[in-house]
């Protein structure tokens, strides 16, 4: 058995990014949540990253270690280097796909290991707006190409973060039966309403909140641009965009074009702590992401009292239940983003049922029952 006395699993995680790391994101947390969980049930585990200045190149973290090795643009070279080192300590093998695939299961394949594939979402279309044309082929080829090969090789499989993430799986030539979903957790100690009643907790003027990474494919401008829709009707409304990216410059520039300057805070990446308050203060969260594979964003919301308006799109399918935990609007309509915003803001029976209904949805979704998701697919593959 996987816990047997004297016996430890080594588990070798292969990711872009570690929770350390300044760019880190959804698929940071998901990986140091199970890591920090499964370490404490006696899994060795080394996680190869990427490093960044002033990051040390090794590491302990809540009882895992991280190994950095290279850069953002040399990561792959050095990350291939590092496995080949490791790879026969280690029991099993994770690979996590968010980025590029690394193609862990035909590397590996003499060595017999089994691999574990991490899939947040697929990013196809979205390499085009964030790489270079030829990058953006090779990366779009590259992934299109992983789910049928993967599931090809034998002792190799996938845990899909949500069940829309599973289905474009399988759309890509996966096979169902080697397809785990490992769900998006939220610790519900950190991320809680600050009061018994959520609604106590909001600040005096109608706050909307735009949290997320300021990338092309996020679309923050969106938000901007639904927010001075509604300006006029709620005059004394404010927006808050806290996150960074490569489009932090645009969002400044346009905040003054279209005339916000005191309307709209732009904070850049705020620490862990602000971020909870932000969430427990604002009336609403929006999402403007062409694509996210489940939107955990959306669920540290939800559960500190803060409904979600979002572009539908398959991940926030999964964490938002249209018209009960939040909304979801046509992708791209900035219209109909504007018109969900002013009838929550304008609605307090809505705003309320929603934000009750948000609370208790995101209590649902636990680290605990994740970790023993993932462990239930370690298991299979070692006891094959």
């Amino acid at each position: 058995m996987l816990w047997c006395k004297n016996v430890v699993l080594r588990l070798l995680w292969m990711q872009w990014r570690d929770i350390r790391h300044p760019w880190y994101g959804g698929a940071e947390v998901y990986m140091h949540e199970i890591l920090s969980r499964i370490s404490k049930k006696g899994v060795e585990v080394i996680a190869i990253t990427s490093g960044f200045r002033g990051l040390k190149r090794l590491e302990h973290i809540d009882g895992y270690s991280v190994l950095r090795v290279g850069g953002h643009e040399t990561y792959l070279f050095h990350a291939v280097k590092a496995l080949l080192r490791y790879v026969r300590w280690a029991d099993v093998v994770v690979e996590d796909t968010s980025k590029v695939p690394l193609f862990l299961p035909l590397l590996l394949g003499r060595f017999g290991k089994p691999v574990i594939a991490i899939a947040h979402h697929l990013n196809r279309e979205i390499y085009f707006e964030e790489l270079s044309p030829l990058k953006a082929w090779i990366a779009y080829d590259m992934e299109s190409l992983m789910p049928r090969l993967y599931t090809e090789i034998p002792n190799t499989r996938f845990a899909a973060v949500s069940q829309s993430t599973c289905e474009e799986l399988i759309e890509l030539g996966a096979k169902p039966n080697r397809i785990a979903v490992v769900p998006n957790g939220v610790d519900v100690s950190k991320y809680k309403p600050e009061t018994c009643n959520p609604m106590n907790q909001k600040s005096e003027e109608p706050t909307v909140l735009y949290l997320s990474r300021l990338k092309r494919y996020k679309r923050p401008l969106h938000a901007l641009y639904a927010f001075k829709l509604i300006s006029r009707d709620v005059p004394e409304a404010k927006l808050i965009i806290a996150g960074d990216g490569e489009l932090k410059g645009d969002v400044e520039r346009s905040v003054k074009e279209l005339a916000l300057e005191d309307r709209v805070r732009v904070l850049g990446r705020v620490k862990e702590e602000e971020k909870i308050r932000l969430l427990q203060r604002a009336w609403v969260l929006i999402q403007t992401s062409r694509k996210e594979g489940f939107g955990l964003t959306v669920l540290e919301a939800a559960a500190c009292g803060t409904p979600t308006i979002a572009y539908e799109n398959g991940g926030f399918r999964n964490s938002i239940k249209d018209a009960e935990t939040g909304l979801l609007v046509p992708q791209g309509n900035v219209k109909a983003l504007a018109l969900a915003i002013l009838n929550v803001l304008a609605d307090e029976e809505l705003r309320e049922k929603l934000t009750i209904n948000a609370v208790r949805w995101a209590r649902e979704f636990t680290w605990e029952r994740s970790t023993k998701a993932f462990m239930d697919l370690v298991r299979e593959c070692v006891e094959r």
